[in-house]
């Protein structure tokens, strides 16, 4: 009876302060998804309980959907924790083992006989990471394409993410286990987990818990985020799942359901580099180790991780490339650690002032775009993607509270110049040069090539936001439009066949000839185009 009385006063003890912490994460959360800078799902367990999670935004931005607590998301490289799992998995059945040369399963593979699974699993194998679509069709376009190209470095020697390490292993997994290896993942892991809401080919999905991933979501607006045709990045991140199922995949590792705690060990131990095992991220934080597996890609963000020593989990899943999900999560773990952190208030912004930001500036060494879409600031430094600033007031935007943005008031009252404070503590300081984008199209069917520099586009003198060129011949192959000769910002066609989507697929050009090309960027979030032969 001691003992049940003693337990029943810890339990009661302790519920004041989940709630506390649940109180805490719930304004921290709040205060983001009404600056428009989160939207998806984040669990928070302690020993095997849930003690938050909670959803925010939308999964259907244009019908007004919000997401839910089963709202089913693409996590991206979040799939290579279970690729490895099989891995490991098939090693413990005797059908291959992490030592097997990369030789046995494919003879040709150029020093195929100093690569082994381990090197794979552990991103050391000094393989390429280049996993374009066009060359993942299957395995034999895959495997000739890679094998063509030169090591970054000896096997073993040095750490390199490598997406075409484990699209290998991938296919590895259906030699070794004679399933497919989305069947393996399946008949190895989803099923004996009852992991029912994760899986692959997203596209196909129809549940009405499916979070559409966009590259620009508000209250008012909405674009959807590049779609792949087929089931890629395959066992490099081709993988849905939801917070809860993702959850059972982390029980599993303490209950050993599929893995022997001795391969776990080995799983969670770096293998080279001081922050990664086979297939997962490990780091050490004060003295504690965690392990998991992040995952991005176009319009969806997954982390995932677990504090070994203390047994405590984090899963955020988002499903907008803008929200603050890298940034939000860190003060996430303060909270449930007791450790300072800051809830950004949401200051009333005028909107019209907030259009006189943007522009071009210049520093010398790189230029700041600025763009102002419903009310967000969106920022993106030369090379860089576009991120979603924080407003602070109308002229002061932060990304936290270590790096910030002061747009500059001249003598007239004009935006002239934006100061921008690194978490280094170094400053860069930026001149306004123009007010528009300078878009032009690169390709194979244009002039400089695909590594040559953009044919630029001309602004329609009524429409600065309207660019074109008239009669102007193409050859057959490809093209993008893309800002400023930058692949950090370059603009293609979606799955769909139809509309524009960042980091897309190429727009063909059927057969040499002259064209009349137009890009419309009236409404930034929803570029319109056409391609067309001119009339003569």
């Amino acid at each position: 009876m001691r003992i049940i009385l003693t337990c029943l006063m810890v339990v009661l003890a302790a519920s004041p302060i989940f709630s506390q912490k649940a109180k805490q994460l719930e304004q921290l959360l709040t205060a983001y998804d009404n600056a428009n800078l989160f939207s998806g799902t984040v669990l928070v367990a302690e020993k095997g309980k849930i003690i938050f999670e909670k959803s925010y935004g939308y999964k259907n931005g244009p019908k007004k959907e919000k997401n839910t607590n089963n709202s089913i998301y693409r996590i991206f490289s979040t799939t290579k924790m279970f690729t490895a799992t099989v891995i490991l998995k098939l090693e413990e059945e005797g059908k291959l083992s992490v030592n097997d040369k990369l030789s046995k399963y494919y003879p040709d593979f150029p020093k195929g006989d100093s690569i082994t699974i381990a090197n794979l699993l552990s991103h050391t194998s000094g393989i390429p990471n280049e996993t374009g679509s066009e060359n993942t069709v299957d395995e034999k376009t895959f495997i000739k394409f890679i094998s063509a190209k030169p090591l970054n470095f000896s096997p073993g020697k040095q750490w390199d993410y490598s997406n075409s390490g484990y699209y290998i292993l991938g296919y590895i997994i259906k030699k070794a286990s004679g399933m497919d290896y989305e069947k393996a993942i399946e008949s190895y892991i989803l099923k004996p987990l009852q992991m029912h809401h994760t899986g692959f080919h997203f596209n196909t999905v129809t549940d009405e818990n499916k979070a559409f991933g966009y590259d620009f979501l508000s209250n008012h607006m909405s674009n959807e985020a590049f779609r792949f045709k087929t089931d890629h990045p395959f066992a490099a991140g081709a993988m849905y799942s939801t917070v809860e199922d993702l959850f059972k995949f982390n029980e599993s590792f303490k209950s050993n359901t599929i893995l022997k705690k001795e391969t776990i060990e080995k799983m969670f131990t770096p293998y080279l580099n001081d922050h990664y095992g086979l297939g997962s991220d490990v780091l050490m934080v004060d003295g504690k180790k965690r392990i998991g597996h992040g995952g991005g890609g176009p319009g969806y963000r997954s982390i995932y991780y677990t504090v070994l020593d203390d047994d405590i989990c984090f899963i955020a899943m988002s499903n907008s490339i803008l929200a603050h999900t890298d940034l939000i999560v860190p003060k996430i773990e303060n909270i449930i650690y007791n450790k300072p952190y800051k809830i950004p208030a949401v200051p009333k912004v005028n909107l019209q002032e907030l259009k006189k930001l943007k522009g071009i500036y210049s520093t010398g060494d790189t230029k700041f775009y600025v763009t102002v879409v419903d009310g967000q600031v969106l920022f993106r430094e030369k090379g860089h993607p576009i991120c979603s600033l924080f407003p602070v007031s109308n002229t002061l935007f932060q990304l936290d509270e270590n790096i910030t943005f002061s747009f500059q008031l001249d003598q007239t009252g004009k935006i002239n110049s934006i100061v921008v404070k690194l978490r280094d503590g170094s400053v860069k300081t930026g001149t306004r040069t123009a007010n528009h984008y300078l878009w032009g199209i690169i390709g194979n069917a244009t002039p400089g090539g695909w590594d040559g520099k953009d044919t630029p586009l001309q602004a329609d003198l009524k429409n600065p936001n309207r660019y074109f060129l008239k009669n102007f011949h193409l050859k057959k192959g490809n093209l993008k439009f893309r800002v400023d000769n930058d692949w950090g910002y370059n603009l293609g066609l979606n799955s769909d066949g139809k509309t524009v989507a960042l980091n897309a697929y190429d727009f063909p050009i059927a057969e040499d000839g002259q064209y009349d090309i137009m890009l419309d960027m009236s409404d930034p979030i929803k570029p319109q185009y056409s391609i067309k032969k001119s009339i003569l």
